[in-house]
C-alpha cells in the first residue's frame, strides 16, 4: 500500500459562519470525549460522546477578528466548517468537518510585556444523535463532496 497523503496544518480554512479565522487562528483542535454527567448501561458499547473545539489564536479588538467573534457571539450558536486541506469544496480523499460551536465561554485577555498577546479558549460542539451510516458523529458531520 502507498503512503497515505498527510495533512499539512498550512494555509486551513476555518470558518465560523461564513468567514474564515484561519489567518487569526494558531491552533484549531477539535476533540471527542465522553459527554459529562452520561453513564454506560450493559447494552452500550461506550458513553455518550461530546465534541469540544479548542481554539488558539491572537488577541485582537479589530472587528471580524477570531477573538472579537467569540466575544460578540456569547451565549449563541453558530456553525462551524474546518477544511485541514484548505480546499474550498469537499471531497471524498479531503473532506470538511462541519457542526455547530456554542459560545458558552469567552477567551481570556492574557498580556504580556514585550509580547503578542494569544489567547486558548475550549467550546463545546452541539450534540446531536450518533448517525454514521449518513457521516455524522455526535454532531459533527464529515462532508466528502
Amino acid at each position: 500500500m502507498a503512503a497515505s497523503t498527510r495533512i499539512k496544518a498550512q494555509n486551513i480554512v476555518f470558518k465560523i459562519g461564513t468567514t474564515d479565522h484561519a489567518c487569526d487562528a494558531t491552533s484549531v483542535n477539535l476533540e471527542l470525549g465522553d459527554a459529562p454527567g452520561d453513564v454506560r448501561t450493559f447494552c452500550e458499547v461506550s458513553v455518550g460522546k461530546q465534541w469540544t473545539l479548542t481554539l488558539e489564536g491572537i488577541t485582537s479588538g479589530a472587528a471580524g477578528s477570531l477573538y472579537r467573534t467569540l466575544w460578540d457571539n456569547y451565549g449563541t450558536e453558530v456553525g462551524f466548517t474546518i477544511a485541514p486541506h484548505g480546499n474550498a469544496t469537499a471531497s471524498a480523499s479531503q473532506p470538511h468537518y462541519e457542526g455547530t460551536v456554542v459560545f458558552s465561554e469567552l477567551p481570556p485577555l492574557a498580556l504580556t510585556a514585550g509580547e503578542t498577546a494569544t489567547f486558548s479558549v475550549a467550546l463545546e460542539v452541539s450534540n446531536a444523535t450518533h448517525t454514521p451510516a449518513s457521516d455524522i458523529y455526535w454532531g459533527v458531520e464529515v462532508v466528502t463532496a
